[in-house]
């Protein structure tokens, strides 16, 4: 698959067992870190997440969500659990910038976030199945001290892993291109048009 077909074609997905590969993790992984680097800095950090440590990411969301509020839903408990358990496997994404560092935070956190898209491409294009996954606890104590977090860094969610789920993926609307892009013409901004 060439690049911009995979670009074009990369869907959020379900992602079942079985899990990548070891030489198709290490392949995802890899390219992850190809991502945009300003000044070389590796500003992110990756932790493969699989088998029974799955459900210990489940507790750790838990307890957050207990700590931020003790009244929380038996619910919401019970779908975070489920959501560290949806996928075979997960990596999670640490934007780790260098404080002080040559470039500026935002840029490390930019490139965090490029090795997380660079992550589900390289999936897409191995065949496999990814979502990247967010939540507002990674912050928290809990989910901190289980992913090793220095108080410098950030959890960006993760990357669920695994082949994909059977089903129609939904298509992506086309975007028109003059209402999120333009172009400077003679100083002044107009909407792109190719």
């Amino acid at each position: 698959m060439d690049a911009m077909t995979c670009i074009e074609t990369r869907r959020t997905a379900a992602a079942v067992g079985p899990e990548p590969t070891p030489d198709q993790l290490a392949a995802i992984l890899h390219a992850a870190t190809r991502a945009p680097d300003h000044k070389l800095l590796r500003p992110w950090r990756f932790i493969v997440v699989r088998g029974e440590e799955r459900a210990r990411v489940g507790e750790a969301l838990q307890a957050a969500a207990r700590a931020a509020d003790p009244a929380v839903a038996a619910e919401v408990l019970a779908k975070l659990a489920h959501k560290a358990t949806r996928a075979p496997l997960f990596v999670v994404v640490i934007a780790s910038p260098s404080p002080g560092g040559k470039a500026p935070v935002w840029e490390q956190h930019a490139s965090a976030a490029a090795a997380a898209t660079n992550m589900c491409l390289a999936a897409h294009a191995l065949g496999l199945a990814s979502a990247w996954k967010s939540t507002h606890l990674g912050g928290e104590p809990a989910v901190r001290a289980l992913f090793g977090m220095e108080p410098h860094e950030e959890c960006f969610g993760w990357i669920e892993l695994g082949t994909p789920a059977p089903g129609k993926l939904k298509d992506r609307p086309p975007v028109e291109l003059g209402a999120v892009a333009t172009e400077l013409r003679g100083g002044r901004r107009v909407p792109f048009a190719p």
